[in-house]
């Protein structure tokens, strides 16, 4: 397995026979981890073997700037995995991956979020955890309490929060910054009409601002509306690549 940038500038993503595979935890390997000792021996003596569950098998294609790329699949067809092996959250077993430019997944935006920490807090830490430097993060905190706003609570612990307005916090935290390759695991929406609106407009300024999209998600018209080709998995494997139009119609074949 490779994983490298790519030199050729119009060339976004190259991937080429990527699989991936898992361990399988068994029920035995369960009462391995109670009994660290018999572990140990067994991991010594090679007396236990592991099995692996294929979650990406033989996956194939290339996308150019400016295209967008819809993921389509059930739910089990990999469609998130694959998206977390583009952000390098998770290193292929085998093939080769080439990324030319900064690929960022929105994934799990409230991640990190610690419910005894401030908002202003939470916001230098989830800041951190996406890469940013300090002096970054201080030059985007008047953005982040401007749209989420929550200025006049942002010294509150995240715990005094609602449930609506830690999401609008998250949300402003985690589109703060406009990666060359956006990488999104279902649309991003949050709060109320009038803030969900706020959102949208943020999303697509995101969209509009990054050099190629790649999106999973079930709302066809949705992805009608964002994606230029389509990606069709089916348990792992890639059944089509192509036009979008192509692809939901060998979908649509798929379900029958």
């Amino acid at each position: 397995m490779t994983t490298t940038k790519s030199p050729d500038k119009t060339m976004l993503i190259d991937v080429r026979n990527l699989s991936l595979q898992v361990p399988v935890i068994t029920q035995a390997d369960r009462s391995l981890r109670a009994n660290p000792v018999r572990l140990i021996t067994d991991l010594y003596l090679s007396r236990s073997t592991r099995g692996f569950a294929t979650l990406l098998d033989g996956i194939s294609f290339k996308m150019e700037a400016g295209q967008r790329l819809g993921v389509i699949g059930a739910n089990g067809a990999g469609k998130s995995t694959l998206l977390r092996v583009l952000a390098g959250i998770y290193q292929p077993s085998s093939g080769q991956l080439k990324v030319h430019g900064e690929a960022k997944g929105l994934f799990d935006i409230s991640l990190g979020m610690q419910p005894e920490a401030t908002g202003l807090e939470n916001i230098y830490m989830r800041g951190l955890q996406m890469g940013l430097g300090l002096k970054r993060i201080r030059d985007l905190v008047p953005e982040v309490l401007e749209f989420s706003e929550l200025a006049e609570h942002i010294d509150k612990r995240l715990s005094t929060y609602s449930t609506g307005m830690g999401l609008r916090l998250a949300v402003a935290i985690s589109t703060m910054i406009e990666p060359d390759i956006l990488l999104l695991d279902e649309w991003i929406g949050a709060g109320d009409a009038r803030f969900n609106e706020k959102v949208k407009a943020r999303m697509m300024g995101l969209v509009e601002g990054s050099r190629g999209l790649v999106i999973a998600t079930h709302n066809d018209a949705l992805m009608r509306s964002l994606c230029t080709h389509g990606l069709v998995l089916d348990k792992g494997r890639m059944r089509f690549v192509g036009p979008l139009d192509e692809a939901l119609n060998v979908y649509g074949q798929m379900r029958g």
